[in-house]
């Protein structure tokens, strides 16, 4: 699953991106390679740098290539999505690393913790009780599944199925109330992000902060920041690698519905869509059905529900499904072709762009 981790035959420490891999590769990033720097795994002893330079579309490309010339093989040109991955090998892997898994690890052990684990812990409990999430929905990624993590290390924690992301938004709230040690994120934080959806979305800042406010769990506990990630459950995935093929076409302004939000907190997020209309035209439009929203850019989604009305500027797709052959539209955001000139907003905050 996504922000799963696992170990190359080379010792490398490799991030999963998303639930939608190739039946014998793993869409991934390569984090960390052997190498004097801050990291080092508990369980071997071995010390390790960070090879990505940012969660960026830039550093994901930039990780690409670096990866491309040291191992070849990684390299994967993706049919499914007409662009380029690294994507190690199954029999490359080593050892795999499942954050629900680490999470109950740290929950059943009793003295052996350090301060972040500690902390950890704290918050699955929290959790647990208070938003009714049972430990097995729960996942701890990042450097502290794979044992590496430095007492400056972020909390990146997992809550899995749908039903869970869906209300997680709104009921967080209470866990400041009953624990004060876990605090809303200070604005000067809180910039980072919007500074960063900004530039991700082309958006002036007082658009990105309003945004980026919706995000109530966006929080600090102690003097850790809070990562707080949604996944789907396997049985709550739409589609298979390989049942659909994405073809590009042109970037697009669409007002719309949306009528389904399920997997609006996923990587990639969807959105499924109706009563569209196209606000901009520049080509003649392929007459199917226009569909869904799927966002690689998680800066952008997570704020929208069932029944809003949204504008969306992102790169049009035809999508063919080959599993039940047949043919739709779709809006794809996260692309190298719309990289910081793309979004999804309510109607009123589009218009107060031309003003």
């Amino acid at each position: 699953m996504h922000l799963d981790y696992f170990m190359d035959d080379k010792n490398r420490i490799c991030q999963v991106l998303t639930w939608h891999h190739p039946e014998d590769r793993k869409l991934c990033i390569v984090k960390y390679d052997l190498g004097e720097s801050h990291w080092v795994s508990r369980e071997t002893g071995l010390k390790y740098k960070r090879m990505l330079k940012s969660y960026s579309l830039e550093g994901h490309q930039d990780n690409l290539i670096n990866f491309k010339t040291k191992e070849p093989s990684y390299f994967y040109h993706s049919e499914v999505y007409s662009v380029d991955f690294l994507a190690v090998p199954i029999k490359r892997i080593k050892r795999y690393f499942y954050p629900e898994e680490r999470l109950m690890e740290i929950i059943n052990e009793e003295s052996r913790l350090d301060d972040i684990e500690t902390k950890v812990k704290k918050l699955a409990e929290l959790l647990r009780d208070n938003l009714k999430i049972p430990f097995n929905k729960m996942g701890i990624t990042g450097s502290i599944v794979w044992k590496a993590q430095t007492k400056k290390s972020d909390i990146d924690f997992i809550v899995y199925g749908n039903d869970f992301a869906q209300n997680f938004n709104e009921e967080f709230p209470i866990i400041y109330e009953v624990f004060p040690e876990i605090k809303e994120m200070a604005q000067q934080k809180r910039m980072r992000y919007e500074r960063s959806m900004a530039k991700k979305s082309g958006l002036p800042m007082k658009l990105a902060s309003k945004y980026i406010a919706k995000k109530k769990w966006l929080s600090i506990f102690g003097e850790t920041d809070l990562s707080l990630v949604f996944s789907p459950i396997p049985s709550e995935l739409p589609f298979k690698y390989g049942d659909e093929v994405f073809s590009p076409i042109f970037a697009v302004d669409v007002e719309c519905e949306i009528t389904n939000s399920d997997l609006g907190f996923a990587y990639p997020a969807i959105y499924q869509i109706d009563n569209c209309e196209f606000l901009s035209k520049t080509a003649q439009i392929p007459d199917l059905p226009l569909e869904r929203v799927l966002s690689f850019e998680g800066a952008l989604t997570g704020y929208f529900i069932k029944g809003e009305k949204i504008i969306i500027r992102g790169l049009l797709e035809k999508v063919i499904d080959v599993k039940n052959k047949r043919s739709f539209l779709q809006i794809i955001l996260g692309t190298k072709e719309c990289v910081g000139n793309e979004f999804i907003l309510y109607p009123e905050d589009y218009h107060s762009l031309s003003k």
